[in-house]
């Protein structure tokens, strides 16, 4: 039996091309109706498109084009874009020695790099519940520091030597990205990535008011910011006609950095053979032997996501009691499927065109 929240919104501007043909999606909106009545959540909305647009954005029961929902650790990903800003910039190098930039950072602890920061493999392990983390009445510098003085690695841990998921060593990596790229974290994040990109919504206050930027897991945003985000990314680093990362660098988000290292910890919706970008999941479809997408997945249920093959993204919003990414992630991954399917087979075109200007050999910092 179909059972579905009514659809509030479905955008599907007309295009300039009449003959233009969009994608249904219907698998997916079916899979997704039924994920948020099986649940028994108040709404939803996802959102698909290419560099060139969007190919569908639904909303559902009582989330609109305004909701804004706390992202649990899809805040990883935006995190992750903004420390290779600064590398590409010069400022910071994925693998340069933390101590290089935050010289209270010594011995063993001093050799972690923002490579292994953001890929869970820097020594540090599950203690994303930290205080250090959660404490709103410090800084992040003060959390940092904090981390620094008293937070040893892991017992039999070493840096790149194993994976650990844990959002400890991701807020040591946000403190560098603040330093070397002078200002506050946040406040960076919206100038150089935010608001060139007409982004209004993301920032680091999902779980409530604070300085100590929870900087894998605090950050909240509506259904279209993330999607402008990873516009940006699957346009190569340019989006609203500006570019904001070189043409290149989006590939190393590709990269998976954790190989034949043996797995500490991991959640439980990851499914072996563990692997993980710059804060970011890397998935292979059925029958592939290497990874076709990426995924940020929250444990609130937002679920964003691109197809590195396709180039097509996507955003999956719920707001779902902690764990709700463990029931919602294979009906993403459906989700996902089905999309990819419809699209290889109708050839569909955006319902809403954006501007995308594609980057010439010109086109560099």
């Amino acid at each position: 039996m179909f059972r579905s929240l009514a659809v509030l919104t479905v955008t599907s501007l007309s295009c300039a091309d009449t003959q233009a043909t969009p994608c249904s999606f219907s698998d997916a909106r079916l899979q997704f109706s039924e994920l948020l009545a099986d649940q028994g959540l108040p709404g939803g909305g996802f959102l698909v498109g290419t560099a060139q647009g969007i190919l569908a954005e639904s909303y559902y029961g009582n989330y609109t084009a305004a909701t804004v929902v706390p992202i649990a650790s899809a805040s990883k990903l935006l995190s992750a874009v903004r420390v290779l800003q600064v590398t590409d910039r010069g400022q910071a190098g994925l693998d340069a020695p933390v101590s290089t930039y935050l010289p209270t950072f010594t011995g063993e602890k001093g050799t972690m790099t923002l490579r292994q920061m953001f890929s869970h493999i820097s020594g540090y392990g599950n203690d994303s519940g930290s205080p250090v983390i959660v404490d709103d009445s410090m800084t992040l510098a003060q959390s940092v520091n904090m981390i620094a003085c008293c937070r040893p690695l892991n017992t039999g841990y070493t840096g790149g030597g194993q994976f650990s998921y844990s959002g400890l060593s991701m807020q040591i990596g946000g403190r560098v990205a603040e330093v070397v790229g002078d200002g506050d974290c946040e406040q960076r994040w919206k100038s150089d990535i935010g608001t060139p990109l007409g982004i209004t919504t993301i920032d680091w206050q999902g779980l409530g008011a604070t300085s100590n930027y929870g900087i894998a897991g605090s950050a909240q945003s509506n259904l279209r910011d993330y999607g402008r985000f990873l516009q940006m990314i699957v346009n190569g680093g340019r989006g609203n006609n500006q570019r904001l990362l070189r043409a290149s660098t989006p590939a190393v988000l590709e990269q998976d950095n954790i190989g034949d290292l043996p797995v500490a910890y991991a959640p439980p919706h990851a499914t072996p053979p563990v692997r993980y970008g710059l804060g970011s999941w890397l998935d292979a479809e059925a029958g592939q032997p290497s990874p076709t997408f990426l995924h940020s997945v929250g444990a609130l249920g937002y679920f964003p996501w691109f197809d590195f093959e396709r180039r097509v993204y996507g955003v999956f919003m719920i707001r779902a009691p902690g764990g709700g990414n463990d029931v919602a992630l294979p009906v993403y991954q459906a989700m996902v499927a089905s999309n990819g399917a419809e699209i290889d087979g109708a050839a569909c075109t955006p319902v809403e065109f954006s501007v995308a200007i594609f980057a010439s050999e010109f086109d560099r910092y």
